[in-house]
This record gives structure tokens, sequence and C-alpha cells, in this order.
């Protein structure tokens, strides 16, 4: 990648690199730059300056630069999804929706922003107090707060990035990203077609380097008014806690543990179906995978046995393989950790139902079944990033619903079954964001709103919450 430095609009020049891989080989990929936190201030300080600036550009001309944005984004999509797909070992025709969705959201943001900064007109004198009222008017207005500070993960290189830019950008924020070291490809091209795109230089900004320093200096300079965040509860949580004190805002999405429950009289092939997909679709490496599937003692052996079948026949291979159907996981770290929660569970009186086969090189691990007995095993418990999914079979519902919330997770869940009443009766007593009938878990829609109670995070993150988040109410009260 011919990158100097990772500001984008303005050389920096960095002599230290981090290597990114393809998982696919376990090769090195390429190269990205190390930024210092002084070059990291220096990020802050060019998107602060630009604020200035770009917060006066009218609603229409930021939705232009949006929709000017999308469409460059679908203009480059092959290219973008080979990237994608070579950095984060995502299928390529997975790699493919993923782009025309992060263009979708950049076209949203555009859409929305009418709503958004829509404020209200407020007859004082309904008040009795203070007195006087019945010779005043006020308006409530919504602004733009400045600098935020965005951090992604992985594995949505495209959509995340564009539920945290493109919603900042369309308010009138100016935004400083850092990516994941794993996957940083897709989003410094992303941000590169966004300066393309006619958003001035400084208002989109990507640092790459020491993941610490990074967000020890996002949390504590005074310059940035928001963090949005995706990534783990513990670095996510601690990350909040410091932004708080210096009066810095945040919106955290920290992951799930969600669970599908198969309950008794569910159309047993079509959970099987979702529940492989919802497991092993990039090879289990999202915050909305299914994580764990809790089957009905009546039903579970055939359930079983469906699954494996629709295991053995899961195409195994290079994520750029037009017919691959699962990848490899983002690194070695990640492999091994798979290896440990299957060592973890059998440990605990687990059995290993169906272990596939995955090739030889690069970061793979074979899909994997594990019937759980202890429900304290590890993978009942922690959230899984990786093939390996989790059978436990319960006996009545009310013992379903304890098992899924007993998780310090609160994102996503999904209830099979053929009854409404039944299944809508489990969904209301979940302690969880989202709770879907009949579908995988693995469903997010863009306008509503994403995240869960507990350890998932705090707030909640769609097209329209993330640009409510992302400005201030601003009261203005006039003498008539």
């Amino acid at each position: 990648m011919d990158l100097k430095g990772a500001i984008i609009g303005k050389e920096i020049f960095s002599d230290a690199k981090s290597e990114v891989y393809n998982p696919s080989t376990g090769e090195i990929l390429d190269y990205v730059p190390v930024l210092s936190r002084e070059q990291v201030k220096e990020a802050i300080d060019l998107a602060y300056e630009t604020y200035q600036k770009y917060s006066q550009y009218t609603g229409s001309q930021r939705k232009k630069l949006l929709i000017q944005a999308a469409e460059l984004i679908r203009q480059n999509k092959d290219e973008l999804a080979k990237t994608m797909s070579l950095e984060m070992g995502r299928p390529i025709k997975s790699s493919r929706a993923e782009i025309d969705r992060t263009a979708a959201i950049f076209e949203g943001s555009a859409w929305e922003l009418q709503n958004v900064l829509r404020g209200e007109f407020i007859p004082l004198d309904v008040y009795e107090t203070p007195a006087g009222n019945e010779n005043r008017i006020a308006i409530t207005a919504r602004e733009p707060m400045g600098v935020v500070a965005a951090i992604t993960p992985f594995n949505f290189p495209g959509a995340s990035f564009a539920h945290k830019v493109a919603t900042a950008l369309a308010v009138g924020n100016t935004v400083v990203h850092k990516p994941t070291k794993n996957a940083p490809l897709t989003q410094i091209e992303l941000a590169k077609l966004l300066l393309k795109a006619g958003f001035p230089e400084g208002s989109i900004n990507v640092v790459t380097g020491n993941s610490s320093e990074i967000g020890d200096e996002f949390s504590s300079n005074k310059k940035v008014r928001l963090i949005t965040f995706t990534g783990s509860p513990g670095v996510g949580l601690e990350l909040a806690s410091r932004a708080t004190k210096n009066g810095i805002k945040s919106i955290m999405e920290l992951g799930g543990s969600d669970a599908q429950i198969v309950l008794d009289d569910a159309d047993i092939e079509l959970a099987v179906e979702k529940a492989v997909f919802g497991r092993y679709d990039y090879s289990g490496q999202f915050c909305n995978a299914t994580k764990r599937v809790l089957v009905s003692s009546s039903i579970a052996k055939e359930f079983e046995n469906r699954v494996v079948e629709r295991l053995k026949n899961l195409k195994i291979g290079d994520a750029l393989n037009e017919e691959t159907d699962m990848g490899p996981l983002i690194s070695k770290e990640a492999v091994r950790n798979m290896e440990s929660f299957v060592k973890d569970a059998v440990s605990k009186g687990s059995q290993v139902i169906y272990r596939g086969n995955a090739p030889n090189r690069g970061f793979f691990y074979p899909p994997t079944l594990i019937e759980v007995k202890d429900p304290n095993a590890q993978v009942m418990s922690d959230e899984v990033f990786g093939p390996v999914l989790p059978i436990k079979i319960f006996e009545t519902d009310e013992e379903a619903v304890a098992i899924t919330n007993s998780s310090r997770y609160g994102l996503d869940a999904s209830v099979f079954s053929r009854n409404f009443s039944r299944a809508y009766k489990v969904a209301r007593k979940l302690n969880v964001g989202t709770v879907i009938i009949n579908d995988t878990t693995r469903l997010r829609w863009d306008y509503l709103p994403f995240g869960g109670p507990k350890e998932s995070g705090i707030g909640r993150e769609s097209i329209r919450d993330t640009m409510m988040e992302m400005t201030e109410e601003k009261v203005i009260a006039y003498r008539l």
C-alpha cells in the first residue's frame, strides 16, 4: 500500500510498520504505519481545526457528499471486496454484500439527516412557571458535537466504518478513526474514497498503531467529544470509564453470546439451517453470530444429526474462492482460542459430536459441534469467535430462558416455534436487545437500534440512533 502515514489527506512519516496478514495463507499481505502518540494528537488537532469549517457546511451540502461517497464505494465494489477478503478471510461473495451494505449506510445517513436535525416548536405558555411564559416561545435544535473518535473491530470493515463515520460526518462532526490492526486496509481505502467524493481534508483521519496508546489519547484528549467503539467488553468499558471522567461521551457495542432456542414444536429443518448459518457464516466471527443453541430434549438427537449433515457439505477454503462457504479465522491467536474452548468443554464432560476438516495452511479451524453437559463450560459463557457450536439440551421453556439469561451478555437471541404466542412469551422474558422469532441471530437492520444490556454495551447503534447520539440538543427561548 502506498502509504507514508496513516493520517488520510496529510502525510505523516513513520518508520515503524505493523504487518497485516492474509489469514487464508498466513502470509504477510501488507504493512501500515505505527504512529506515535504525538502523531495521533496531530490527527485530533487536524480534525478539530477542520471541524470549525466543516460544521458550517449546510445539511444539503453534506447530503450530496454522502451520496457521492456511496456512488464511489459502489463503483469500487470489486476492488474493496477483494481487499476485504484478503485481509480478514471473509468469503468473497459475502464481502461484496458487505460493500453494498456500506454504500447503503452512507446513503441512509444522507436521507435520515433531515429527520435527525428537525427540532421542535414549544409554546411556553403551557407551563405555569417561570412567570411570564405567555410572552415566551422556545425551539429546540440539534447541533454537531465536534471531533468523534471511532474504533472498529476486524469483522465488519465496511459496515462498522459506515455506522460510525458516515453518521458522524452527516451531522457535521469530523472523525479520527482507528481500525483494528488485523484488518485496516479496507477502511483506509474507504477513507480515501471519502476525500475523493469531496469531503475536506481533515474531516476523516485514520490512525494506525498501538491500540492502547491510541485509546488513551482518545479518552483523555479534550478536543474529542465522543468515542464510538465496537470491540471487547474489557477494553470498551475501561475506555468508557476513562472517557467519562474527562467529560467525553461514548457509544459502546461490546459483543454477545447469542442463544438460539429451539422449542419442541419448531420447524426443525428451518432451525438447523439458521443455526448453521448463524454459527459458521464467516467462521462465527460476528458479535451477533449464534454462539449457543439450546434444544428441547425431545428433538435434540434429530437436530444434531441434521446439523452434522449440513456441516459435511460446507466448502471450507480460501476466501477468494467463489465457492467457499467458510474461510479462516483472523489470526493464529484466534485458532488457539478455539482449541482452548474445545479442550475446556471436553474436560467438563462435553462430547464432540462432529469435527470437520480444514486446510493446513493459514489460520483455519475445522467446523466443530459439541454437546455440552456442564453449563459452566467456557463455550456457554464467553463470546466464542470461531466455528465451534455448543448445543445444550433443555426440558422446559423456563429452563431455556434461565440458561439464556445466565450469560453476562445481552445482545441478541432467537426463538424457534410454530406457536407465535409461545415464542412471544419466551421472547419477552429474555434479557437481550433483540429477539428474532424463527430466523437467525445474524440479522441486523441498519435503521433499527442495535445493542443490548449488561456487558453487550452502552447505548444503541443505528443510522438514526447514532446520529442522535452524535449531536447536542439546544434549547433557544425567545421573549415576544
